[in-house]
């Protein structure tokens, strides 16, 4: 390698007699002529006239200062102009020296970019030649001809545009890299340009791509590491040696190389391995490497020497500024149709300056509440005898750290969980502890990955925490299967590597630190997440996703779907039916259902209590209690397909409509039940919408981005998309309202400054996940609580609606007091809450009235007919005669169901209000009982009822003593005018019918 730098040096001195500057004629005329070649030698002239024209609007520059332009960085910025964060190519960008790079590094660039790199001055002119002659031959512009120096001019001066194949860009290369050539050294030339490459993966630069491929410094790469970062600069997203998937896509195909992340896994990419080749090839040609350490490195097995160290980024960043990046990626692709990796690129190179929509003062608000551990329950889960997490099924779901970890954090493998075979092979026994991950390519077995179990601790507060298991780092040639699955490790690597297993004192085989991975930072349990918005804008102002967490790039629970249970009720159902002619009034009957099998499906969550169905219930009485069978029979009347189409009005993109396992069913929208779930930061801006007077608009992070010149390049204003007019908006909001500010589920939701919530709780099966999601004439907030394990929460939505109301408490503090709007086009009326119908005087002694709001044109205009009063016989229970005692007499109401209901049809089960009036006489007091002195009313007082039928019924608060006189309540004394006792002959006469039924023309006042 002496020889090559030697070479370089002498080459290098001749650099150091340049002018710092010349002529700005002279170097005009000298890119007109490499023009003129590039066209063809049309003319000098002609050449000259397109130069001119193409460089009208160069800004001038000074090539002195590139180092410096290095530091300028994309920067973040709240609502009110404070600084968040200054972007630095994900944490990883550090500059280094010319002499601080490795020497096969330098060879490998040269070899593969610019071979003539320290000859020319700018350009290479044989390969510019021969390019333009096979651009003349194909009709278009010239490729590959761009040497280091003009890649470096397109990186610094031309990123808004180097991916333009236009004459244009090439003349402006042409001029900057001139310029460059006069102002700078070989040396800074070629340093600058090894600091500003783009090397895949956010490294921007060779030390950035070595501590993200290899975790170790640029002078400290060898000729392997080094030829492959040289082989990325070409196509970065498909040469670079790894590549960062969702855990949900990862097959058996990958190898994987680091599964720490929550939700990325980092494998190794295989499109790598062929310019990895053609670089080595490159470098033999060029004789920087012989020929035998060609065949050497072109055969090393390079998933081997990868290291990723991305994740040992230390620097704290937020949820909420990961989310801008992301977005600000996605929108410069959209607007200036570019690649992911260019458009990364721009992010962290470009000096763009970002204006978020985050409140500072709010996001710290929700940063200290997060940060005390007070603030979330403890868990308590089921264990074995060992203190291992135990799953509904009674299996291993968690290994409880200390039975895996030694104190001095070795892996423990107890004697009975390997053996040795004939051969002297290890052979690791199948079991929870460790799980063997076949790695196949086109069908065959080409490796196997030893993952080590998840594992948790609990700390002196009591406070669970789980720790990622990594992989056993065996090379894969050592490392097969038996007949029973079992894993074998070849004794020959046993041989070679005496320190990888040993053993204790008990025969248990202990792995050191340094040859598995296991995370070194517990997740504390449980996590949660909230999202705050602005709904009028859609403006997220504060956003966390997870508790405890920091580092760039982690899990974003914020941004994943977990399954929403009872929270999706309003959005999926409710407004759905609201908007389709049903109102808050109308009536759904809470009893029994079943599923297609037959079976009783859903329960209620007051299933254990002594009535497991509460009747008839109006839907605004379904909205505050969360009852499930209500909510599924609407979403049966209104149809599935109805609360898809409004739950994509909402924004929400995490719906399955098509596979083995769909939402496209009522489990999924009437309960939550869905494939995948929503995501918070989705279901938040859904609820939005609803606050918002049924105007959805999508949730956003920033509202715009500049250059470093000040020049807009983003103006990001968000569309509106109406869901339901705002009278379908209000009434949502306001049967939201009374289930937290009178009576429901949410009620542990009231903020303590009495300003109006509109909310609803959510909790999956088994407490696994427990929401609250609400809205004041404020904010809208989503809060999600839940185990990374499927493990339940102790008190289910209980908790979601206690740390939301701590949340907005605080972000509500100061704020005056104010109601949600009611639009034009709502009215009130008084209803009977078991008809959905007018209310009566029988309906107000019912107790089952309330004022309620419609939409105007759809309130009722009948009178209840559900309440029915008879006067029945306390003793027998059934409608009482003319020969019952006064003592035993009594009027009582009773629901009479529109459909009837029978409960010997589902298993005796009765509803809270069953009680159809009796239709049967008492057959207790007949003729033969010995109270004989029966009156006969002929001739009675005002206050006397008589019904149609000809029935008459005394004033409430009568006396009939036994001799048959009658004592009225203002204490007047009537005589009986005949003493002869009616017979009673057993027969029903409906002329002493007892039951008291009232219509709109009828109506009944009991203390008249």
């Amino acid at each position: 390698m002496s020889e090559s730098n030697n070479r370089r040096s002498n080459k290098s001195k001749k650099s150091e007699k340049k002018a710092k500057k010349k002529n700005r004629i002279v170097l005009f005329f000298q890119v007109a002529f490499l023009i003129a070649i590039v066209l063809g030698f049309v003319g000098l002239g002609v050449t000259a006239g397109i130069v001119k024209a193409a460089l009208k609007d160069v800004q001038p520059v000074d090539p002195s200062r590139i180092p410096s332009r290095l530091d300028e960085n994309s920067v973040i910025y709240d609502s009110n102009g404070n600084i968040l964060e200054k972007i630095q190519s994900d944490g990883l960008r550090t500059v280094v020296k010319y002499e601080d790079i490795d020497e096969d590094l330098k060879n490998a660039f040269l070899a593969t970019e610019d071979r003539t790199f320290f000859d020319h001055k700018g350009f290479n002119f044989k390969r510019l030649v021969g390019a333009a002659i096979e651009g003349l031959k194909t009709r278009s512009m010239p490729k590959g001809t761009s040497t280091i120096t003009q890649q470096l001019a397109r990186n610094i001066y031309l990123a808004e545009i180097k991916s333009e194949k236009t004459l244009t860009r090439k003349i402006k290369e042409a001029y900057y890299a001139i310029q460059i050539e006069n102002a700078l050294l070989k040396e800074q030339i070629f340093e600058a340009y090894l600091n500003t490459i783009y090397l895949g993966s956010g490294a921007k630069g060779v030390q950035a791509a070595a501590q993200t491929y290899f975790s170790k410094d640029a002078k400290d790469l060898d000729l392997v590491e080094s030829a492959l970062i040289a082989g990325i600069t070409s196509s970065p997203l498909k040469n670079a040696p790894i590549t960062t998937i969702r855990k949900d896509k990862v097959t058996e195909e990958h190898y994987i190389l680091d599964d720490s992340s929550e939700m990325y896994t980092i494998v190794f990419n295989n499109s790598c391995i062929d310019r990895y080749k053609a670089v080595l090839s490159f470098m033999k040609t060029e004789g920087y490497i012989t020929e035998a350490q060609y065949e050497e490195a072109k055969n090393v097995d390079l998933k081997t020497k990868l290291k990723p160290g991305k994740l040992k980024n230390t620097d704290i960043s937020s949820f909420f500024t990961d989310m801008v990046k992301d977005e600000v990626i996605d929108s410069l692709m959209a607007e200036m149709d570019i690649t992911r990796e260019e458009a990364t690129n721009m992010l962290y190179t470009q000096g763009l300056n970002i204006y978020s929509t985050l409140d500072l003062d709010m996001q710290t608000k929700l940063e200290n509440i997060y940060v005390n551990n007070k603030n979330f329950p403890l868990l308590s889960l089921r264990k074995d005898g060992a203190g291992n997490v135990k799953g509904t099924t009674g299996s291993i779901i968690l290994y409880k750290k200390e039975n895996i970890i030694t104190n001095d954090n070795n892996l423990k493998l107890f004697k009975n969980e390997f053996k040795y075979n004939d051969n002297g092979d290890l052979v690791l026994l199948k079991n929870r502890k460790l799980d063997f991950i076949p790695i196949k390519e086109d069908e065959k077995l080409i490796s196997i990955q030893i993952k080590l179990s998840d594992t948790y601790a609990v700390n002196d507060a009591k406070e669970m925490f789980i720790y990622k298991g990594g992989s056993v780092k065996i090379p894969s040639q050592f490392k097969s299967f038996d007949n029973q699955k079992n894993l074998v490790i070849n004794s020959e690597f046993l041989n070679s590597n005496p320190e990888f297993f040993k053993k204790d004192g008990e025969g248990n085989l202990l792995v050191s630190n340094e040859n598995y991975s296991i995370s070194s930072k517990g997740t504390v349990q449980p996590q949660s997440s909230t999202v705050i918005i602005d709904y009028r804008t859609g403006a997220v102002k504060a956003l966390i996703g997870g508790r405890n967490i920091t580092g760039q790039k982690q899990y974003n629970r914020a941004l994943s779907p977990r399954q929403p249970g009872s929270t999706i009720k309003p959005i999926a159902i409710y407004t759905p039916a609201l908007d389709n002619g049903w109102t808050a009034a109308s009536i759904i009957d809470d009893i029994p259902h079943y599923d297609a099998k037959g079976r009783r499906w859903p329960k209620n969550w007051y299933n254990h209590q002594e009535y497991p169905y509460r009747g008839l219930m109006t839907l605004r009485y379904a909205v505050q209690w969360s009852t499930n069978v209500p909510s599924v029979i609407v979403s049966e009347r209104i149809g599935v397909s109805t609360s898809i189409e409004y739950l994509k009005k909402m924004g929400i993109t995490s719906l399955v409509e098509s596979g083995p396992r769909t939402d496209t069913n009522s489990a999924a929208m009437a309960l939550g039940g869905m494939t995948r779930g929503i995501s918070p930061l989705e279901l938040t801006a859904a609820f939005g919408s609803l606050a918002n007077n049924g105007v959805h608009i999508k949730p956003y992070s920033f509202t715009k981005i500049t250059d470093r010149n000040g020049n807009i390049i983003i103006d990001n204003k968000q569309q509106k998309n109406l869901v339901v007019n705002p009278q379908v908006a209000f009434l949502i909001t306001d049967i939201m309202r009374s289930g937290v500010e009178e009576q429901g589920v949410a009620t542990r939701a009231r903020l303590k400054q009495n300003i109006p919530v509109a909310g609803k709780t959510g909790t999956t099966s088994d407490k696994i996940d427990a929401w609250f999601v609400g809205y004041t004439p404020y904010y809208v907030a989503g809060v999600w609580i839940g185990n990374d394990l499927q493990t339940p929460l102790p008190n289910g939505s209980i908790l979601g609606a206690q740390l939301w109301k701590k949340i907005m408490d605080e972000i509500h503090e100061g704020l005056p007091n104010k109601n949600f709007e009611r639009p034009d086009g709502i009215i009130t009326k008084m209803i009977d809450t078991k008809s959905g119908k007018l209310a009566t005087d029988l309906s107000k002694e019912a107790g089952d009235v309330r004022n309620e709001y419609f939409i105007k044109g759809t309130e009722p205009t009948e009178y209840d007919d559900v309440h029915v009063k008879a006067v029945v016989c306390s003793e027998s229970g059934k409608l009482a005669t003319s020969y019952c005692p006064d003592e035993s007499i009594g009027s009582q109401i009773f629901i009479r169901r529109p459909v009837p209901y029978n409960p010997e049809e589902h298993g005796g089960i009765v509803p809270r209000d069953y009680g159809e009036p009796p239709t049967e006489y008492c057959d207790i007091h007949t003729s033969n009982y010995n109270n004989n002195n029966i009156p006969s009313i002929d001739d009675l007082p005002l206050g006397t009822i008589v019904l149609p039928n000809g029935t008459k019924i005394l004033p409430d608060g009568s006396k009939l003593l036994i001799d048959g006189t009658i004592v009225y309540p203002d204490g007047t004394i009537r005589k009986p005018s005949n003493n002869k006792p009616t017979e009673n002959t057993g027969e029903n006469d409906t002329n002493n019918s007892n039951i008291v039924e009232t219509d709109e023309n009828d109506v009944i006042d009991s203390n008249e």
